[in-house]
């Protein structure tokens, strides 16, 4: 089970038709391990695991073919288990994983820093006003806060929901970052990037004239192709990706001007229209310019797991199955020629960096989960049991009733 406090009212919407009855977000309903729980930690955990229950149902319908509509969310079950009793021990699990962060965040001397909290201030007040549409259309509420207001979940347990969320992270790069306690190596994120992730720096060039009319003639089209290859042999033989990428992105700008150029001396009065054409469209083109970006600018990053991709399917597969040695080599399809350099991915610094965290998160969520997990398994409990089984029930939320 995954903590996340980015559920929002939007996304619970698309399960819940109301909020719960009216109730004051004013006391506590709990403690565990001595710590006093809000009512709006334990009914945001509460929310977040019936939105969890209800994808869990939907998708395991959708694997049988089902893709009808969940009539009474409380007459299926979750994992052999009743949805109601389901949601009740995530939400359980939840709230005692705020403590468990809580508490191994104080024995190692990890707290936010005052810009951290500043900037976790500053998201609450922000999601607090949020005018969101879908919120005013399903709920009558004007923003995001006064819906969770309605519900029973005040600012201040927001805050105690953001603030776990914060130092979970803190406490997960503790762990795990390079200068942690228990760093992941050096070898194994490389490993994980290397099988996971492919660098890639791209150029197409097109069977077109400079109009972006498709060529007809063999000897137009080979010419295309000669240019290709020319380029390949020059990246090849030790000339930067980005000094070809420039020349490249020049003469695209520069067939683009001569079209606009053209198209506005034809559109000129007569009185206005200079007497020499071929000047006054060469001065157009001779004025373009373009910014040259460095090669790490121009790599193309492609995730294995990801099919969103804007790249044509076969220079995926190309890239895919071609060395990450940095050599250039040359894709022919029927309308462009493709100039294709994979590169070490593990070389990708400052991508690394950038994307360190989510690689952190797949190799080690698991452990860090299960790590949380033995933290709070003697935790004690003490509740109010109307509170939890009767007025804050699953069932007392309107749309699962």
């Amino acid at each position: 089970m995954k903590y996340n406090r980015k559920i929002t009212a939007a996304a619970a919407a698309a399960v819940m038709a109301a909020s719960l009855c009216g109730c004051a977000d004013t006391g506590y309903l709990m403690k565990v391990d001595g710590v006093e729980i809000r009512n709006g930690v334990y009914l945001y955990s509460e929310l977040n695991a019936l939105q969890q229950a209800y994808s869990e149902i939907t998708e395991e319908r959708r694997e049988y073919g089902d893709t009808s509509e969940v009539a009474d969310i409380f007459k299926e079950n979750v994992d052999g288990e009743t949805a109601e009793n389901w949601v009740k021990r995530e939400a359980m699990e939840s709230v005692k994983r705020i403590v468990a962060v809580q508490r191994l965040c104080e024995q190692n001397g990890i707290a936010l820093t005052e810009d951290q909290i500043k900037e976790l201030n500053e998201q609450v007040n922000s999601m607090w006003n949020d005018e969101n549409g879908y919120v005013q259309m399903l709920y009558g509420t004007n923003t995001l806060g006064e819906y969770y207001d309605s519900i029973g979940i005040g600012k201040d347990s927001i805050k105690d929901i953001y603030t776990a969320d914060d130092l979970s992270n803190e406490l997960f790069m503790y762990y795990y970052d390079t200068d942690g306690i228990m760093p992941v190596s050096e070898e194994e994120f490389n490993g994980y990037i290397t099988e996971n992730y492919a660098a890639a720096r791209i150029i197409e060039l097109e069977f077109k004239d400079y109009q972006g009319l498709m060529l007809k003639e063999d000897e137009e089209i080979q010419a295309v192709r000669d240019l290709a290859q020319s380029y390949v042999d020059r990246l090849n033989g030790g000339e930067s990706f980005a000094d070809i990428r420039y020349e490249v992105d020049l003469k695209n700008a520069q067939n683009e001007a001569q079209v606009n150029a053209e198209d506005d001396y034809d559109e000129m009065t007569a009185e206005a229209r200079p007497d020499d054409r071929d000047k006054f469209v060469q001065e157009a083109v001779d004025a373009v310019t373009v910014e040259k970006k460095t090669d790490e600018q121009l790599d193309t990053i492609l995730n294995r797991e990801s099919t969103s991709s804007s790249l044509d399917a076969e220079v995926v597969e190309h890239i895919w199955n071609a060395a990450a040695d940095g050599k250039a080599a040359l894709l022919e399809q029927e309308d462009s020629c493709f100039i294709i350099v994979r590169e070490d991915i593990t070389t990708k610094e400052t991508w690394k960096e950038n994307i360190k965290r989510t690689v952190l998160n797949a190799l080690k969520s698991d452990e860090f989960e299960e790590r949380l997990e033995t933290a709070y398994a003697e935790y004690s409990v003490e509740q109010d049991d109307y509170l939890v089984n009767t007025k804050y029930a699953p069932k007392k939320i309107k749309g699962f009733e």
